[in-house]
C-alpha cells in the first residue's frame, strides 16, 4: 500500500479544471489589472513597478514552495496552500487605493500567486511520466480559461474599473476549492538542498536556455504590462483588449492542441528559434499598428510567443532534471525567466513606455527578441527526455 500511495499521480479532469479556473483568473488580470491601476492615478513608471513584485517574489517564492513539494511529495497540498494565499494576498486590493498599499498588496499576492504554476506543473509532468499522455494537452484547459474570461470581461465593460478586482477575486477562490480534487502523492526526496535548483545551472545548456527564455520574456514585458493602456491610449475600447488577448489564446490552443504531431516532432531549441522569431514579427507590427481590426488580428502570433515557447521550454528542461528535482526545476525556470525576466523587463518597459510610447517600445521589444533567435541554437540537442511527450 505504502508505494501505490508514493507512486499516486493527479486525475486529468482535476488538473485541466484547476489549469482553466487558474487561468481564467489569468486572463483578467494579465490584460486588465494594469489598466485598473492607472484608473486610480498611478503613473506608467509606478504601473511598471506593481508589475514587477510577481518576477521579484518569483526569485524567492517558487524554489521555498518547490523544494517544500519535493521533500514531503505532497505538491497536490502544497499547491491548495499556495492557491489559498493567493485569495487572501489579492483581497485587500478592494480598498486599496495609493501607491505604497497597492505595492504591499502586490507582494503579498506574488508570494503565493508566483508559484502556482510550477506547482501545477509538477503535478502534470508526474502524471505524463507516469500514466502517458501529453503535457501540453493538458495545460491548453489553462489557455481556454484564458480565452474565455479574457474574452468575456473584455466585452462585459465599457471601461476598466473594480471589476478587474472581484471578479478574478472570486476566480481565485473557486480555484483554491477545485485544487482540494487534486489527489497525488510522491516519493519524498528528504535529501533535496535549498539550492538544489540553483545548482542546476552549472549545467552549460540548462543556463544558455534559460538565458534565452529570460530575454525573451524581457522583450515580452511591453505587452504583457501595456497592451491595455497602450490600446486605451489609442483610443480603443476594453473589448479591443479582451477579443486581441482572446484570439491570441485560441491562436495558442491551437498549438497546444497540435504540438505532439508537429512541433514536438523538432528539436526543442528550433521550436524556441522559431518562437522567438515569431515574436518579434509581433512585436515589429504592434509599432505600427493603431486601428481596432489590426491590432485584435496581430495577437494571433501569440500561439508561438507563449504556446510554443512554454511547451517547448518545458520539454527541453525536463529532459534534463533529474524526476526526483522536478518540481525544483520547474521553480528554477519560472523564477529565471519569469522572475529575472520580469523584475528587468517590467520596470524598463514602464520607463520606456513613460518616454518612448507604446510604439516605439514595442519597436525596442522587437529587435531585443532577435537575440534569443539564434542563441538559443547553441543549445545542444537534449538527450532522450526523462518524461513523457510534451
Amino acid at each position: 500500500m505504502k508505494h501505490h500511495e508514493e507512486t499516486r499521480v493527479a486525475g486529468a479532469v482535476p488538473l485541466g479544471g484547476y489549469y482553466l479556473i487558474h487561468f481564467a483568473t489569468v486572463g483578467i488580470i494579465l490584460p486588465f489589472l494594469p489598466a485598473y491601476y492607472r484608473s486610480l492615478q498611478i503613473s506608467p513608471s509606478q504601473v511598471g513597478w506593481l508589475q514587477a513584485m510577481s518576477p521579484l517574489l518569483m526569485l524567492l517564492a517558487p524554489p521555498m514552495w518547490g523544494r517544500l513539494a519535493d521533500r514531503s511529495g505532497r505538491a497536490d497540498r502544497v499547491l491548495s496552500a499556495v492557491a489559498l494565499g493567493a485569495g487572501l494576498g489579492f483581497l485587500p486590493l478592494l480598498w486599496a487605493r495609493a501607491f505604497p498599499a497597492l505595492l504591499a498588496t502586490a507582494v503579498a499576492y506574488a508570494f503565493s500567486a508566483s508559484s502556482i504554476p510550477t506547482l501545477a506543473d509538477s503535478l502534470t509532468l508526474r502524471r505524463v511520466e507516469v500514466a502517458g499522455g501529453s503535457y501540453s494537452r493538458l495545460r491548453l484547459f489553462g489557455s481556454i480559461g484564458f480565452v474565455l474570461s479574457t474574452t468575456a470581461f473584455g466585452q462585459m465593460v465599457s471601461k476598466v474599473d473594480a471589476r478587474a478586482v472581484w471578479v478574478p477575486l472570486a476566480l481565485m477562490f473557486a480555484a483554491f476549492g477545485w485544487s482540494l480534487t487534486l489527489r497525488a502523492r510522491s516519493t519524498p526526496a528528504d535529501g533535496v538542498s535549498p539550492l538544489a535548483g540553483l545548482g542546476l545551472l552549472r549545467q552549460r545548456d540548462i543556463a544558455l536556455l534559460l538565458a534565452c527564455t529570460a530575454l525573451h520574456w524581457i522583450a515580452s514585458t511591453p505587452y504583457h504590462g501595456f497592451f491595455a493602456i497602450h490600446a486605451g491610449e489609442l483610443g480603443l475600447s476594453p473589448s479591443v483588449v479582451g477579443m486581441g488577448a482572446g484570439l491570441g489564446v485560441v491562436a495558442e490552443v491551437v498549438v497546444l492542441l497540435v504540438y505532439p504531431e508537429t512541433l514536438g516532432r523538432m528539436q526543442p531549441r528550433h521550436v524556441l528559434s522559431l518562437s522567438f522569431a515569431a515574436s518579434a514579427l509581433r512585436w515589429l507590427l504592434m509599432s505600427f499598428v493603431s486601428g481596432p481590426v489590426a491590432m485584435v488580428l496581430v495577437q494571433v502570433l501569440h500561439g508561438m510567443t507563449f504556446g510554443a515557447f512554454y511547451t517547448a521550454s518545458v520539454s527541453a528542461l525536463s529532459r534534463r532534471v533529474p524526476p526526483h528535482l522536478r518540481a525544483s526545476g520547474q521553480a528554477l525556470f519560472a523564477a529565471v525567466t519569469f522572475g529575472v525576466g520580469g523584475m528587468i523587463g517590467y520596470p524598463a518597459a514602464g520607463a520606456g513606455y513613460g518616454a518612448l510610447g507604446g510604439h516605439w517600445l514595442f519597436a525596442v521589444a522587437a529587435a531585443l527578441e532577435l537575440v534569443p533567435v539564434l542563441l538559443v541554437l547553441r543549445v545542444r540537442p537534449p538527450p532522450p527526455p526523462v518524461v513523457g511527450s510534451a
